[in-house]
């Protein structure tokens, strides 16, 4: 891994697209999980993160699929392997690793977040400069959170029922406990359902909103997800 010394970082965390995943999209589809959707997903995703002076990772499981993504993303994008463990023992050693390897700040967040703008990211960065011992969150609308930053490792990822609407109430209240300062940027909608599908990617494509999404908009199409013609 290349030097991550005083430089922020944004790292994505995914499973392969081989490896399957958006299990609840993909049965309300009524379709085996399509590889084609969660590499458009994960793309689109890192194109947001194409932010100047910040290092973009990207987290795989399983390790075995490193190469796979690999082959997938930009040559400047780092791929490296998930730890083991729960998904907060797999959040936390990411940020220790970046940070252990001279990282400024480190940003988490999902591969399906098609729609994410980098200001959002850039956002968590300056409050992070303007409160370094303080942590940032993006809220999700199904009450987890997209996004975490820090420039330490926060004691926020343990006792979590990652999944669950109470991801975020949990993680206010461990932060609360440990005296932690939250900050929070716009809330936004991930996809997990073809609702949040239809409800991301078709406004984006109706209003043609700065080329965001615009892989996982033409997989959406070419299945008759969203239709009309972008203005």
């Amino acid at each position: 891994m290349g030097s991550l010394a005083q430089r922020d970082v944004v790292a994505v965390l995914t499973r392969a697209p081989s490896a399957g995943g958006k299990s609840r999209l993909f049965a309300e589809l009524g379709t085996p999980p399509d590889p084609a959707l969660l590499t458009a997903l994960l793309l689109d995703t890192l194109d947001a993160v194409d932010l100047e002076d910040v290092t973009r990772i990207v987290a795989v499981e399983p390790a075995s699929a490193c190469d796979e993504v690999r082959a997938l993303v930009a040559s400047d994008v780092l791929v490296l392997p998930q730890r083991d463990g729960t998904l907060g023992d797999r959040m936390a050693g990411v940020m220790r690793e970046m940070l252990d390897g001279g990282a400024r700040a480190v940003a988490l967040i999902g591969s399906d977040l098609p729609t994410l703008r980098s200001a959002q990211l850039a956002r968590a960065f300056v409050m992070l400069q303007d409160d370094p011992q303080s942590v940032v969150i993006g809220p999700a609308d199904d009450g987890g959170y997209y996004l975490i930053a820090a420039r330490h490792v926060p004691d926020l990822f343990r006792d979590v029922e990652w999944g669950s609407r109470r991801v975020l109430e949990q993680t206010r209240a461990a932060a609360a406990a440990a005296r932690t300062r939250l900050h929070l940027v716009d809330s936004m909608r991930d996809v997990d359902t073809v609702s949040d599908l239809i409800d991301r990617v078709g406004d984006v494509w109706t209003h043609a909103l700065d080329g965001l999404a615009r892989r996982t908009i033409e997989w959406a199409r070419a299945r008759g997800i969203v239709r009309g013609n972008a203005r």
